[in-house]
């Protein structure tokens, strides 16, 4: 029996979760059904991808080459800005059924590679320009196509001319059903050097906000062990767990709430909103102040957390790796080299405002499915590499 006909087995008769995290983050939660509450019916206009960076899903979540459990409660994903980029590269874009000359179509370039039947290896690549996407461009050009015209596709744009963009692989492989190791590989495949934030993140969905009973919960920085930033995600089914990020990351945390001030010109309770660390990229490319990004000065709670981050509390954490300057940026043709660590795992013990100590093992248990994969030589060949674990 292979090894995952094992796991298939346990999962049938032993009832082991092994499907219990996986690709169940949605492509698209904007402009669906599952989110419309308008009096027309138009799901499109209702809640559109301009909005969505900003306004908190009550149904469900989205994300690039994303996971989560399987109520979608505690969810992880890539976010990417290039530094030139209006706003953060967080989910997919597209056409709604108005824009388009055939009707709605997504305007990306994605693939899902690999996937075992319970999630224990998956492969996914995006495809990221290195100029500012052309959001308007895209919208405008299609919609004022007629019907027996050919579609304008984000490759006529011209923003892949000289192969300007970066590959961006995502790999999970599960060393137990909660043990999850997530290997990033940028590849710069333009000819000189590029700019790239790389930003995994981890959130809530938002469950507290629509009346009810539903208890609010949160991630909070933690002091760890030496050489990490630690972020303890609580949750009353779930748990307790942390998240470990190498290298000592900053950590940026706001609110996931909608921005009302924003989409709808009324007074946010917070400024602490869901598109909190989208605008500090862009602000802090142009010079401006970060939202978020003076010491001492945030507040203490919040639903977002990334290393940009300041505050000490979310339910939402981003671990930001910047390829900028000089050296540090992504090498033409070649694969810079950025080490990201994050273990989750769920809390036995008392509840403390220290984190218990990062182990190895879940590292080493994945070792034997990474490695299968020829996964080491690529980490060797400067690759992002994210540990991510879960369960006991």
């Amino acid at each position: 029996m292979t090894e995952e006909g094992r796991r298939l087995e346990e999962a049938r008769q032993a009832g082991v979760p092994w499907r219990k995290w996986g690709p169940y983050l949605a492509e698209r939660q904007w402009g669906t059904v599952r989110e419309d509450y308008s009096d027309s019916g138009n799901a499109w206009d209702y809640f559109s991808h301009d909005q969505a960076r900003s306004r908190a899903y009550r149904w469900g979540e989205d994300g690039l080459g994303g996971i989560s459990d399987d109520h979608q409660r505690l969810c992880f994903a890539l976010a990417l800005w290039n530094g030139v980029d209006p706003i953060v590269k967080e989910r997919l874009f597209g056409l709604t059924n108005s824009e388009g000359n055939h009707g709605e179509d997504v305007k990306e370039y994605y693939f899902y590679l690999d996937s075992t039947p319970t999630h224990s290896y998956m492969k996914y690549l995006y495809k990221y320009p290195q100029s500012p996407y052309p959001y308007s461009n895209i919208v405008d050009t299609n919609r004022g196509r007629g019907r027996h015209q050919a579609e304008y596709e984000l490759l006529d744009t011209g923003v892949f001319d000289g192969n300007r963009y970066f590959d961006v692989f995502v790999e999970y492989a599960k060393a137990a059903p909660e043990d999850i190791l997530v290997v990033l590989t940028i590849v710069n495949r333009g000819p000189e050097r590029a700019s790239l934030h790389v930003l995994p993140t981890l959130w809530f969905r938002n469950t507290w906000s629509w009346g009810g009973e539903v208890t609010k919960l949160g991630l909070r920085r933690l002091e760890g062990p030496a050489g990490m930033s630690v972020v303890a995600a609580s949750h009353a089914e779930l748990g307790e767990r942390y998240l470990y990020c190498d290298r000592s990351p900053a950590l940026l945390f706001t609110e996931n709430e909608t921005n009302a001030e924003r989409l709808f010109g009324a007074p946010n309770c917070s400024p602490w909103v869901k598109d909190a660390i989208n605008e500090s990229c862009p602000a802090r490319h142009e010079g401006r102040r970060a939202l978020s990004g003076h010491r001492g000065g945030g507040q203490e709670r919040g639903d977002s957390a990334a290393p940009l981050a300041r505050r000490r509390r979310g339910t939402s954490a981003r671990a930001l790796r910047r390829l900028r300057r000089g050296r540090r940026r992504a090498p033409a043709r070649g694969r810079r080299v950025l080490r990201i660590h994050h273990a989750i795992e769920r809390h036995t013990g008392r509840r403390s405002r220290d984190a218990p100590g990062a182990r190895g093992d879940a590292l080493e248990q994945a070792g034997f499915l990474l490695r299968r994969r020829a996964l080491a030589r690529r980490a060797r060949r400067r690759s992002v590499r994210i540990a991510w674990r879960h369960g006991p």
